[in-house]
Order: C-alpha cells, then sequence, then structure tokens
C-alpha cells in the first residue's frame, strides 16, 4: 500500500525545494539599479517600464540598447518622486470613475476600440491592465495636487481671450487647425542652451522626433511621443502661430521660450473646416486650454523642486 503521509511529505519537500530554488533564481536575475529615496528600481522595473514605453510609441524598438535603458530609468526616476510626494496627500485605488475615462484616452490615442483591445494589445507587451493602472493613478493625482496648490495662481483674462477670438474669427466661418507634437526642455543653466539645442536637435535628425520626445520633454505628452493633436488657431499664442505660418508639413520650430524651459514643435499637418462659431463654446474651450497650459508649467516647476530634494543614487 502507499504510504500518504510519506507521499505529502515527498511533495512538501518537492515543493520548498522549488520555491527556494525560484527565489534564488529571482534573485540573481533581479538587481537594484538606483535609489529613490527609500524606494528602489530594480533591472527587471527599467524592462518593464520600457514595455511600457514601447507599448504607447512603438517607434521606440528603433533605440540602441542604453538609450531604451536610460529612458525607462528617467521615467521611473520621475514616477517614484512623484508617487513619493503623492503619498503624503492620498490613499491609492480611488479615482476608479476618472481612471476608466483617461484609459479610453488611452486606448484611443492607440487606434484601439475598446478596454478589451486595450488589455489583449498590452499582453503583447507583457504588461497587464491592472498595472497600467497604476501608472495613470499616479499621473491622475499629481494633476490633481498640481490644481489644489497653483488653481489660486491661474490668471485667465476672459475679455482678452474674447477679443482675440473674435480678432481670428473668419468672415466666411473657417476655422483652421494645426496637428502638432511638442517637446518641452529644461536646462539647468542657460550657458549649457545651446548645447542642449544641438543634442536635440541631433537626436531627432538620428532617432525621429517620437523617440526625441520620449527621451528629452518633460511634458506629458512624451509618453506618447510628444503627439498634442489637433489644435485650433485661437488657441495658440501669437508668437508660436507666427512660428507655425512659417514652417511646412513636419518641419519643427526653433526653441521657444516658456515659462519653466523651452518649446520644440512639430507641424504635422493643417486643415481648414467651415464650422458654425458659437462664441461662449468657443470662449469656453480656450479658457480651458489656458487654464491646462499654466497648470502643465506650474507642474514642472514644482516637480523640479521635488527633484532637487530628493535622494537619487545610483547602484
Amino acid at each position: 500500500m502507499i504510504n500518504t503521509n510519506k507521499t505529502k511529505s515527498i511533495i512538501i519537500k518537492l515543493f520548498l525545494i522549488f520555491f527556494f530554488n525560484s527565489l534564488a533564481i529571482a534573485s540573481i536575475n533581479s538587481f537594484i539599479v538606483v535609489k529613490v529615496d527609500n524606494e528602489i528600481i530594480t533591472n527587471l522595473d527599467i524592462k518593464q517600464e520600457y514595455n511600457y514605453l514601447i507599448a504607447l510609441n512603438n517607434e521606440l524598438k528603433n533605440l540602441d540598447e542604453k538609450s531604451k535603458i536610460d529612458l525607462a530609468k528617467k521615467s521611473l526616476i520621475r514616477e517614484k518622486i512623484k508617487k513619493n510626494e503623492l503619498s503624503k496627500y492620498y490613499e491609492f485605488d480611488h479615482t476608479q470613475s476618472y481612471l476608466n475615462e483617461i484609459m479610453k484616452q488611452f486606448y484611443l490615442k492607440l487606434n484601439l476600440s475598446n478596454i478589451n483591445e486595450f488589455e489583449n494589445y498590452l499582453k503583447d507587451f507583457d504588461l497587464t491592465l491592472n498595472k497600467v493602472k497604476k501608472k495613470i493613478e499616479i499621473e491622475i493625482l499629481w494633476n490633481e495636487l498640481i490644481v489644489q496648490k497653483y488653481a489660486k495662481h491661474i490668471d485667465i483674462n476672459k475679455d482678452k481671450l474674447k477679443k482675440k477670438i473674435l480678432n481670428q474669427r473668419s468672415l466666411n466661418n473657417i476655422k483652421t487647425k494645426y496637428e502638432l507634437s511638442e517637446i518641452v526642455f529644461q536646462v539647468d543653466n542657460k550657458k549649457k542652451l545651446k548645447e542642449k539645442i544641438k543634442e536635440i536637435k541631433e537626436s531627432i535628425i538620428s532617432k525621429g522626433f517620437k523617440n526625441t520626445a520620449n527621451i528629452y520633454s518633460i511634458s506629458d505628452t512624451a509618453k506618447f511621443g510628444g503627439d498634442i493633436g489637433w489644435i485650433n488657431e485661437e488657441q495658440l499664442s501669437r508668437l508660436i502661430l507666427e512660428k507655425l505660418k512659417k514652417l511646412n508639413i513636419d518641419e519643427i520650430t526653433d526653441p521657444i521660450n516658456i515659462p519653466g524651459g523651452f518649446l520644440i514643435i512639430k507641424l504635422k499637418n493643417i486643415k481648414t473646416e467651415k464650422v458654425e462659431i458659437n462664441l461662449d463654446e468657443e470662449l469656453k474651450n480656450l479658457i480651458k486650454f489656458e487654464k491646462d497650459k499654466q497648470l502643465n508649467q506650474f507642474s514642472a516647476i514644482y516637480f523640479n523642486k521635488l527633484k532637487l530634494n530628493s535622494k537619487i543614487s545610483e547602484q
């Protein structure tokens, strides 16, 4: 007869051997690359982050191995700094309703129809929907924190914006739209500006605009290769509009000085369309656009302060 207790004992021993061997293998394959305050980033974290970034911008596959690692590492350091700060104010896993809307924006940008398609798409990059949700939640809470801290500092001149709409309104109700991408960057010292501009322009030539945006841009659009989408003419400042009108499709502007950094814009396309212009609706959209622009500038300033005060150590 089979000794049941002995059989169970053998199974348990085999399980424990397998379990501890698995832990040993994992410990060998995983090692710390960076510490951000008390948070660690491992080589496996970097690999997963790169998978996430390439899922949002497939052109990143063409980067060399060092650029891939540097990009993913920089992205994770940024995320850790934000998460450390957010933990002082919020509990996570409490943004479900708004999170679903942001998820929808993500998969629509990737030309996917629904959340199921998005989930299947992520599997190709060894990612789960839950993992991506956690990353998006950090951005949602970060934006909420920036609004709470800086909403009272937003300066909107409604009369000026209304005048801008009226000045740009066409007599035959023809509206011009621009499809744009951006790279927003900073320099620690303005003496290094020329060197930085040269570096970015060389990267655009060798790696492409989208990959360069991923590498250098500090804007939230960086994860999608700097893609802004279609922007109405009246939403653009006079300076930017003047520069865009001098460009041909697929050309870029020289760096434009903006609060908190510098901006390079790529003109991807232009279209005109006849619309029924509603002044109140146009003003509402322009106010929102202006608020978002100012909040993005405050976000960059606040993040830079946090980064300066964070202890970041390469291992």
